[in-house]
Parts: C-alpha cells; sequence; structure tokens
C-alpha cells in the first residue's frame, strides 16, 4: 500500500489549486494580477483552503483581507470590513494588534493618514444614517488607498460574495465591477457555495475586460481521494472495503461529512478499545452523527433546512423537497402527489434551481446535496410524520434503514459492471435526459444483451429493429480499442453509439471516437446516471 497523506496537510486532496492560488499571489507581488472566483456546494472545504491560502500568504509581500460577507445589517458588514482591513495591514507590518476598534484606529493613524481619513469619514456617513450607497462606494475604494499608503498589493477575499446582493443599495456589483477594473494593484478572491446565482452574477455582471475572473469550481473528492483520507481519518484502525466503499457512497465523498463520520468511529473505537470497525460501530456512528438532537450533521442539516425556509415563503419547499429525496424526482409526478398544476410545479423546481436548493437534468430533479437529500429521506421525514414517541423505537428504525440501506449496497457491489449498467437501462422509460451538455430521451428497450469482446463487453440495447451501441472498457482506453469498438457496430441500425470509459483515454483513441462519431462517457457521465435513477455509484 502506498504511504498515507497525512492529515497535517490541510489541502489534502486539493494540491493543484492550493499551487494555482500560491502562484497567482506570486505574480501579484509583481505586479500582475488574475482574480479568481472559488464556486462549490457548501461542506466541499472551500474555507480550508481559504485558510491555507491565508497562511501562506504571511510569507509573502502582501496583505490578505478575508471578509465573510454574512450581512446583518449595512453596518456590521461595514465595520467588520474595516476592522479585518486595518488588523491584516498592522499584522503585515508584525505590529502587535488588538481587536479593539479605537486601538487599529489610532495605531494605523500616522502610517496610513487618507486610509484612515476616508474610514473616519465612512462612520461618519454611517451615523448619521447617510446614503448607504456612497458609504459601499468608499468602502470599496479602501483597498487601493491602502495599497498606495502601504506600498503593498492587496489581496480582498470575499467569501460567500453573493450576499452583497442583500445589501440596501442599488446594484452593489455594477459598483464592485467599477473597482475591480481600476484597482489593478487588488487582487479579488471571490468564494460562493451559491454555484447558480455565483455563476449569473460572474457571467452578467461581473465578465470585465479589464479584471476578468478565473473560474474554479470545487468538486468532491474523486473516489482514491476520499478512500486515502478516510484511511489517513481512521490510521491504525482495521476498516472492511465494503465499509469504506459505502462512506464514499454514502456521503457523496464530501470531505466535511466524511471528516465528521470517521472522526466518530474513530471516537467509538477508542472509547472501548477496539482496534477494528465493526458493523455495530460504523451503524452507531451514523446515529450519533445524523440521527442524536447533538449529532454535527443532524445539527448541521437542521440548520439548512432552516435556513431555505427562512428565505422563501413558498409553502411547497418541504413537501417537494421529501418527494423528490424518496425518489419522485419527475415534476410530472411531484404535480400527482401534490395535486397541483404542473406549471405551478415548474415554477417553484426553477426558483429552486436558482436557490442552488436541486439540480435539473431534463425531466429530473434531484438535490444539491446527496447527504442532505438521505436526511430528509430517514430522519426528518421520520420525526416530522411520526405519532410515535418512542424515541429508543425511532433511533432502531433508523438504524435498521442504514443496516438496509448498506446491505443493498454490498448487494449491488458485488454485480459485475456490465449487469449493474444492464440493469440501469432496462430503467430507461422514454425519458427525456441532459448530460454532457446533451439534451435526449432514454429509450425505452425491449431487450439488451451482453456481449464480450476481446477484454470488454458490448452492450446492444435494442428498440425495434434499432439499437444503442454501448461499449463497456474498465481498462484505461487506447486507439485500437475504439477500433475494435467500431467494426462491432451495425451502421444501419445505430441509434446510438457510446463508448464508456471508467478509467480514462488517450488523445488519440478520444480523436479516433470523436471521427466515429461515438459518444465518450466517463465515470462521473455513468455515475450521475446511477444517481438520477437512484443506484449506487459504480466505484473502482
Amino acid at each position: 500500500m502506498k504511504p498515507l497523506l497525512t492529515l497535517q496537510n490541510r489541502h489534502f486532496g486539493r494540491h493543484e489549486i492550493i499551487s494555482l492560488l500560491l502562484k497567482r499571489v506570486s505574480a501579484l507581488e509583481k505586479q500582475y494580477r488574475q482574480n479568481i472566483a472559488i464556486i462549490g456546494n457548501q461542506s466541499l472545504g472551500k474555507t480550508t483552503l481559504i485558510l491555507d491560502l491565508l497562511r501562506h500568504c504571511k510569507a509573502k509581500a502582501v496583505i490578505p483581507i478575508y471578509i465573510d460577507v454574512e450581512i446583518k445589517s449595512v453596518v456590521s458588514f461595514v465595520e467588520n470590513f474595516i476592522g479585518v482591513l486595518l488588523y491584516q495591514y498592522l499584522s503585515s507590518i508584525e505590529q502587535t494588534v488588538d481587536d479593539s476598534f479605537e486601538f487599529l484606529i489610532e495605531k494605523s493613524r500616522l502610517k496610513l493618514p487618507k486610509t484612515i481619513a476616508e474610514i473616519l469619514k465612512i462612520k461618519e456617513l454611517l451615523k448619521n444614517k447617510s446614503n448607504y450607497a456612497e458609504v459601499y462606494n468608499l468602502l470599496l475604494s479602501l483597498s487601493q488607498t491602502l495599497c498606495v499608503e502601504a506600498g503593498k498589493p492587496v489581496l480582498l477575499i470575499l467569501d460567500e460574495f453573493q450576499n452583497l446582493r442583500r445589501l440596501n443599495i442599488p446594484d452593489p456589483f455594477l459598483e464592485l465591477s467599477n473597482k475591480i477594473m481600476l484597482q489593478r494593484n487588488v487582487m479579488y478572491l471571490l468564494v460562493s457555495s451559491a454555484v447558480y446565482s455565483a455563476r449569473r452574477i460572474l457571467r452578467e455582471k461581473l465578465n470585465l475586460l479589464f479584471g476578468n475572473f478565473e473560474i474554479i469550481q470545487i468538486y468532491p473528492f474523486d473516489y482514491s481521494t476520499a478512500k486515502n483520507y478516510i484511511l489517513a481519518k481512521l490510521q491504525n484502525l482495521e476498516i472492511d472495503e465494503n465499509y469504506i466503499n459505502f462512506l464514499i457512497e454514502f456521503t457523496g465523498s464530501y470531505p466535511f461529512y466524511l471528516d465528521v463520520i470517521c472522526d466518530d468511529i474513530k471516537h467509538r473505537c477508542l472509547e472501548i478499545g477496539n482496534n477494528r470497525v465493526t458493523k455495530k460501530i460504523f451503524l452507531y456512528s451514523l446515529v450519533e452523527t445524523m440521527y442524536k438532537d447533538y449529532g454535527i450533521l443532524n445539527q448541521s442539516f437542521n440548520n439548512k433546512y432552516y435556513s431555505l425556509l427562512n428565505n422563501t415563503d413558498n409553502s411547497m419547499l418541504l413537501p417537494m423537497l421529501l418527494l423528490i429525496a424518496k425518489g419522485n424526482q419527475k415534476s410530472v409526478c411531484i404535480s400527482s402527489f401534490l395535486n397541483k398544476k404542473t406549471t405551478v410545479v415548474n415554477k417553484c423546481l426553477n426558483m429552486f434551481i436558482e436557490m442552488d436548493i436541486i439540480y435539473k437534468r431534463g425531466v429530473f430533479n434531484y438535490i444539491c446535496d446527496p447527504l442532505f437529500a438521505k436526511w430528509l429521506k430517514f430522519v426528518f421525514s421520520r420525526q416530522k410524520n411520526s405519532f410515535n414517541q418512542d424515541n429508543y423505537a425511532a433511533i432502531n428504525k433508523f438504524q435498521d434503514n442504514m443496516s438496509q440501506t448498506f446491505k443493498n449496497f454490498v448487494i449491488e457491489s458485488k454485480k459485475s459492471i456490465p449487469q449493474r449498467l444492464k440493469e440501469l437501462l432496462e430503467l430507461f422509460n422514454d425519458d427525456i435526459v441532459e448530460l454532457d451538455k446533451k439534451r435526449f430521451m432514454l429509450t425505452h428497450f425491449d431487450k439488451i444483451v451482453i456481449t464480450n469482446i476481446n477484454n470488454a463487453v458490448l452492450l446492444n440495447a435494442y428498440k425495434g429493429n434499432k439499437c444503442w451501441y454501448c461499449y463497456v472498457l474498465v481498462d484505461f482506453i487506447e486507439e485500437h480499442m475504439v477500433a475494435d469498438f467500431v467494426s462491432n457496430i451495425d451502421k444501419k441500425n445505430s441509434l446510438k453509439k457510446i463508448l464508456i470509459a471508467f478509467n480514462g483515454i488517450s488523445l488519440n483513441a478520444k480523436l479516433k471516437a470523436l471521427e466515429a462519431k461515438l459518444w465518450i462517457w466517463d465515470s462521473n457521465t455513468i455515475n450521475e446516471l446511477f444517481l438520477l435513477f437512484g443506484r449506487p455509484r459504480v466505484i473502482l
């Protein structure tokens, strides 16, 4: 076994991203600025990346300013912005720093007279409850003024930047875009968990000629990284491969969820003096973290749900989320269950897409956060709809559900990949889906035949006298393998020719596949189909 990656390295599995960020900061020191936007769902480790970057910035000739854009009020946002700016400046010149606002002003007054003068003007405007738009304009100018007076470039990090729209001012992003273009010595690093909203703002409001943004999307860990992470977290403990794979599938490979569950497993093993992760320990850690009132994940998901509830007055939020979590993913099914018109349901679904609650893939809707969906299904819905006040019985019921879910996962995992793909294709029912930016129909097939060809498998899925040809390869695909596939296709009755590449494809093979008009599905594409139909992902 390869040596485990150390957890002391807080950007576990994100080396390329942190390296890119440090490269951009180093370029800023040499007066080359490239603004960056980091987007990705909650619990994927964006904040951990930023904190790592801030630690590295201590050795750089830049002033890092990290602002958590949590808009409770304009006044609190402005005061926090100013306080962090002065604190970080004083830290950068190795001054003794205190959290007192008055201390920060007095300590900076001699070295930053213009910056302090602007700050005092902002404070006066706030005191008089003057035009907040002017306050916002002056506030965004502070970074450039600081650059000039301190003689250092500034790295301005706005975490959850989309929340700027909650400021009680007209078009905050227009003013931000103006400042970005003019402030050549300020590198903007925008961070957001609201992927849909963030992309729209970047596309419509911040698509600048001077000061454009390099977008970095954060995804869940891939299988290899997730496995190494679990093994590193559970170092010195014996754990069955099935438990590792189930954890990866169950959590969607989200770092935060893996972290919380593994911590509880480790705690339980140490508590009873057992160096082996048993089924009892494994399942009870799910109970402790996801079901118990004090469970970290239970609290996190409760907060997430009520935060969504506070941001919409739509009474259909809960019933629609519960229906989707339980596998009713098509709007026509949701309409039938709720006895609502499809147009009404679609309007709500579109709103939930904009709120980053759900994704839409053709006629299919699914909840963005896979573990949140499971919590809704197995915890929240049971607690809301149960008349049984026996908490022990409820815990046992949840544990039984987890045990059965684990058992079903193991059964699926033991099947061959061709067999699992055949069963997936058998679920197709002429529904429209969107994958790889292509919209097409999932044909309802009359029969599906599995044929072995050399080291690969060919799935022939027939609809009348027409056929989907699916060539399945677990190994890395080379050019000659594509030629083998093409030679086994009857072009006259071909509906679709799909090359399923679980472990990558060479450039020459890809070019040959495109020339032969083959559609290439990688593991992410095929696993998204498994997700849409409520089946466990293929984990290699």
